[in-house]
């Protein structure tokens, strides 16, 4: 498999704060951290992750095609690299088969785990509010 050329792809410069993408935007690239840091986050802004140079994020969409579940934010200021649908889509097609089942199985567990820390979050938010109240 040919290796993607990254200075074929625009860079996307974000500045710390910034939002990358929202809950329920449409998947329809990925993200390569080439500089910075960025924070993913649930729904109701409950940080699930911290991801720094050389990571990858919003493959789970495009693998689930389902809209996006999470907030990506830049955490300091960022340099990321864009990786359109149809290279990602290229990508994959290239790949064993039997890798892409095991990727489609890990993007399904991560929204389901996603998904279940986004209630615990809700359930305790709930609960401290009683005590407070």
């Amino acid at each position: 498999m040919k290796p993607i050329n990254l200075k074929n792809f625009a860079k996307m410069a974000v500045k710390a704060g910034g939002v990358i993408y929202s809950v329920n935007d449409a998947s329809d690239s990925v993200y390569l951290v080439h500089s910075g840091s960025v924070q993913i986050e649930s729904k109701q802004g409950m940080i699930l992750g911290v991801l720094n140079e050389g990571e990858l994020f919003g493959e789970v969409g495009l693998i689930t095609s389902e809209p996006r579940t999470v907030t990506v934010r830049a955490k300091t200021n960022a340099m990321l690299i864009k990786l359109d649908e149809p290279v990602f889509r290229a990508k994959m097609a290239q790949a064993d088969p039997i890798c892409n089942a095991i990727i489609r199985g890990l993007a399904l567990r991560i929204s389901d785990a996603n998904a279940l820390a986004e209630k615990y979050w809700r359930e305790l938010n709930i609960y401290k509010s009683i005590d407070n109240g």
